[in-house]
């Protein structure tokens, strides 16, 4: 997603608010979210909005809080929404006249159908064709989208962009959304099931006018703490996200 064929409006970075908050050499530090679903059939960002203008959620690193905490008070505070994926995704320093500060950027994942933004203000926005945004901001939603990219190649992590129970053209279709192009289906489906990563259930749900689809889930012997130690990793050639 090269940021020049985005259909943003970029604007002004607004000040860091740090008071009370930590700072180390006279620069605050800001956590930042770019939290990801996919819904219709495109790939979205939650914002929020603050003095007329959208933006990502964000909040002052505490006294004696963890990164990883402010990242998770962001989505309950401006967003309303509770615990989901989240990683730490790059830092980067704000060189502002009134406030210098270093921003420590996260990106989260979440089920569409199960992330309602409850909070006054946040909003689901078209990752590209956000209705405004600043050069910092499209930097990390910028980064963000290239990180996940890569990591569909070599983790799990679309199984957090799927409800719990999925088909196969459900799992096809979280790739081919957030690749930006389409994959060979037959491929696709060798290489998922050679990675033994899915459990078939007995449900199933029809698709259009097709025959009903078999439902899948993450196979049940592993934990949320193996969702990026997929099979495939030391397969050389079963690279899903490959052509």
């Amino acid at each position: 997603m090269p940021l020049q064929s985005a259909r943003w409006k970029i604007v002004q970075e607004a000040p860091s608010q740090s008071t009370g908050a930590t700072s180390v050499n006279g620069s605050s530090i800001d956590v930042r979210l770019v939290l990801f679903a996919i819904h219709q059939g495109e790939l979205w960002v939650a914002a929020s909005q603050a003095n007329g203008h959208w933006g990502l959620p964000g909040v002052s690193l505490g006294q004696g809080e963890s990164l990883d905490a402010a990242a998770l008070r962001a989505l309950k505070d401006h967003l309303g929404t509770e615990h989901r994926y989240v990683e730490q995704l790059y830092s980067l320093a704000i060189e502002d006249a009134q406030t210098p500060s270093v921003l420590i950027s996260y990106l989260g994942i979440a089920d569409a159908g199960a992330a309602s933004l409850s909070k006054p203000g946040a909003a689901w926005q078209r990752v590209l064709a956000m209705p405004e945004v600043s050069q910092t901001d499209a930097r990390i939603v910028e980064y963000a989208l290239v990180r996940l990219r890569a990591k569909l190649g070599y983790t799990t992590i679309a199984f957090h962009l799927l409800p719990l129970t999925f088909s196969l053209s459900e799992l096809q279709q979280v790739y081919e959304t957030v690749l930006g192009r389409e994959l060979d289906k037959r491929n696709f489906r060798r290489r998922i099931q050679a990675a033994e990563i899915l459990d078939a259930t007995r449900e199933t749900r029809r698709e259009g006018s097709h025959r009903p689809a078999r439902l899948y889930r993450f196979r049940a012997v592993h934990d949320a703490d193996t969702y990026l130690t997929p099979a495939w990793v030391s397969a050389p050639d079963g690279d899903p996200a490959k052509p």
